[in-house]
């Protein structure tokens, strides 16, 4: 009591008078209730709250009572966060500067959640923010320093597969300057490249990606040797780099190229790699090139007919070559018999049969038609040959009709 107190204090010794002050000052203070549990904000108003050296009278971190972080929780009781043995200004760096979140339970004790790391939440995406300012940079930055260092020695990541995706990643992403100077590690060995399994996707990717120009330095090279360009368009990996070659480069830049291969087309037409490059030079070339194609064709039409993979370039000029190409490719294989009916069971030699039905009129279609009727039964047994025989069958019923 008062009463008691002061007569303590006018009778005991110096040092128990300064107890008592100590005391009676202690408990003039208000008691501060224990802070209840915070609310969440709703989702995208959060915001992390890093520890600061500011301390509560109950030992914690003022800034801890104003917002939120969010991931998972580590709790701490009131028990463990004592006012003696919560960090002070001084022990803050036990905290490492992680966001933290005050609770209270349904026993009322004090909780204290470390997050770590927390996000910001800024409109659609959310930034990690760690300990460091510059964690959150630490991926791109580690990101941007491989794909400069991949790009620096492209050849040689572009020799295995993990590293052939990255240098097809490092030049999506590159500038027009770094994707030149990457393209000059493949200068002398682009043909060893179009043949290797994993640097031909690395060609693939500059042809796709870099203007026809920067590409002359392959053609050059198919062309060093002669047959090396039909050789390379008869290469599994190496006929998909003529390919785009072909597709993307101007005619004047492939014209030597087009020249190789059209020198050897019965070769590459029957062969199943070498075939589509020619298929791509009836598509891609130029109506000189199609032409002589067309005509290779007429004057080989048996042999390449008859060719498991040559149906695919028969079927292709009969789609892009000129009108008296296509007729004239048409009448050269109905009249050999037993082709006509032969190419119908064919990969592609189906569709290029019903194009030749398109193709021929007059009594040369009748023909055509009658003889494919002829053999209705065999073209039914055929996987193939099922899609000409519904073709006469449809077109007899409409006849009927008629």
């Amino acid at each position: 009591s008062s009463l008691s107190s002061s007569r303590y204090l006018c009778a005991g010794p110096p040092t128990q008078l300064s107890r008592v002050v100590t005391t009676m000052a202690m408990v003039s203070q208000p008691v501060m209730a224990p802070p209840l549990a915070l609310e969440r904000p709703p989702p995208g108003l959060e915001r992390p709250c890093v520890a600061s050296s500011r301390v509560s009278s109950h030992g914690l971190p003022l800034d801890a009572l104003r917002s939120e972080s969010t991931g998972s929780s580590v709790s701490t009781s009131a028990k463990d966060m004592h006012p003696k043995s919560a960090p002070s200004s001084r022990d803050h760096s036990l905290l490492g500067g992680s966001p933290v979140w005050l609770s209270q339970d349904s026993a009322g004790s004090l909780a204290l959640a470390i997050d770590e790391p927390a996000y910001i939440r800024l409109g659609e995406c959310l930034s990690p923010v760690n300990t460091s300012v510059g964690d959150a940079l630490s991926e791109t930055s580690l990101s941007s320093h491989s794909e400069r260092s991949v790009l620096e020695d492209p050849w040689r990541h572009s020799q295995d597969p993990a590293g052939s995706r990255r240098v097809q990643d490092a030049l999506d992403e590159a500038s027009d300057e770094a994707r030149e100077a990457a393209l000059k590690e493949f200068h002398g060995r682009a043909v060893k490249a179009m043949c290797d399994p994993h640097a031909n996707h690395v060609l693939q990717k500059c042809i796709s990606i870099m203007a026809p120009t920067s590409l002359q330095f392959m053609v050059d090279e198919l062309l060093e040797r002669d047959g090396l360009a039909t050789a390379v368009a008869r290469h599994r990996y190496g006929g998909r780099i003529v390919q785009h070659l072909l597709k993307r480069c101007s005619a004047s830049q492939v014209s030597g190229l087009a020249e190789a291969l059209m020198q050897e087309t019965v070769a590459l037409a029957c062969h199943s790699f070498g075939n589509f490059p020619v298929q791509h030079l009836l598509q891609f070339g130029t109506e000189e090139q199609r032409h002589r194609l067309a005509q290779t064709i007429v004057s080989n039409a048996e042999t390449i007919c008859r060719s498991k993979v040559g149906a695919g370039v028969v079927a292709a000029a009969l789609e892009h070559a000129s009108s008296e190409d296509r007729l004239s490719i048409a009448q050269t294989v109905m009249h050999v018999p037993g082709l006509l009916v032969e190419l119908a069971q064919c990969r592609h030699g189906n569709t290029a049969v019903l194009r030749m039905l398109q193709v021929l009129d007059g009594q040369d279609s009748l023909q055509a038609h009658m003889g494919l009727a002829m053999e209705i039964a065999t073209l039914r047994a055929s996987r193939f040959g099922r899609v000409v025989a519904k073709h006469l069958e449809e077109k007899a019923l409409h006849a009927t009709v008629q």
